[in-house]
């Protein structure tokens, strides 16, 4: 598939996830089939004022290609002056704009899934967007602010109409947030309508809900987020079976304890040991979810205070013979 002029690898996506998407988790994917990544939203107000931390966000490694990096905001102005900076600060290879986040802090301040509410300020932006950056510009809806509103269709339309060079849609309205199941009609009604790529995206955790998203709705490509978590060998299964039809037998216990080592390796040489071992608390329960018999084992894992301890339980889950694979 081609966005602009990005080729990506195949079309499998890694959904943007808020604290979860950095650049270990990212390469990881890319590592295990993913397509495409999406680095966390940045606030354009963050990257407007040089806040350090924001900054950081935007640091692309050479092996995380192809990365799409997500900004949000309200402003058409603000979030012009954060593309260019992360045009011209960072190497990613798309800039996608946040138009579904559902978060009460987002929406609050008119951005995320907010802009839903208001199609002619989404074409201004995207249309000032298209207009001022030489990198291709996606957008990323929902189907709507709540059920008395869906608007996916007439929103999608006036995104091609000023220029983006594809859209993804999670096919749940704000309201919704994540409760419920993706709407696939609505999913399959945007693709109909516009010609540029869309990417479905919403409760799409195995072969057969990814086969149903794309078969149903006839997505360009498939974005996957929260079933990723702890599991990036989702995007090998998918892969292998697209392309051949062949299921691939679950990763073994060594393997998923294993890569959540590596994964806590990389973000200790990104972060430092103290900060990688707070992010990965909630990663490691996602990985051990992977697993039957470690209910005992996540209090531990989740409160070690150095590597080397979560290595020596890492060996302890390894050799228990009651822990099994799901």
């Amino acid at each position: 598939m081609k966005i602009g002029n990005v080729e990506t690898k195949n079309n499998l996506i890694l959904a943007p996830m808020a604290g979860v998407t950095t650049s270990a988790f990212r390469t990881i994917c890319l590592e295990h089939g993913a397509g495409l990544v999406y680095a966390e939203m940045v606030s354009d107000k963050g990257l407007s004022y040089e806040n350090n931390k924001t900054l950081d966000m935007i640091e692309i490694w050479e092996n995380e290609h192809p990365i799409s990096m997500q900004v949000f905001g309200s402003s058409p102005d603000t979030i012009l002056v954060a593309a260019k900076m992360i045009e011209e600060r960072s190497n990613v290879d798309i800039i996608d704009i946040n138009m579904g986040c559902p978060v009460q802090k987002i929406v609050r301040a008119g951005s995320g899934s907010a802009l839903m509410k208001t199609p002619d300020k989404i074409y201004t932006i995207v249309k000032t967007l298209t207009d001022n950056i030489n990198k291709p510009i996606t957008v990323k809806i929902r189907t709507g602010w709540d059920h008395s509103s869906i608007n996916c269709v007439e929103v999608a339309k006036l995104i091609e109409q000023a220029g983006a060079s594809a859209l993804a849609i999670h096919g749940r309205t704000r309201s919704d947030m994540y409760t419920g199941s993706a709407n696939l009609d609505h999913i399959k009604a945007v693709k109909e309508a516009v010609s540029i790529p869309v990417i479905g995206n919403g409760d799409i955790k195995d072969i057969a809900s990814a086969i149903k998203m794309k078969e149903y709705t006839g997505v360009d490509a498939l974005m996957i987020g929260r079933a990723a978590c702890g599991n990036p060998w989702l995007f090998q299964e998918l892969n292998a079976y697209f392309e051949n039809g062949e299921i691939l037998e679950k990763p073994t216990k060594e393997v998923i304890i294993n890569t959540m080592l590596d994964h806590t390796k990389r973000l200790i040489s990104l972060k430092g040991e103290h900060v990688a071992l707070v992010e990965m608390r909630t990663h490691a329960a996602w990985y051990l979810k992977q697993l039957i018999g470690t209910k005992s084992y996540k209090p531990k894992v989740v409160s070690v205070s150095s590597y080397d301890e979560l290595v020596m339980l890492a060996k302890e889950i390894i050799n228990n013979p009651l822990i099994t694979v799901k």
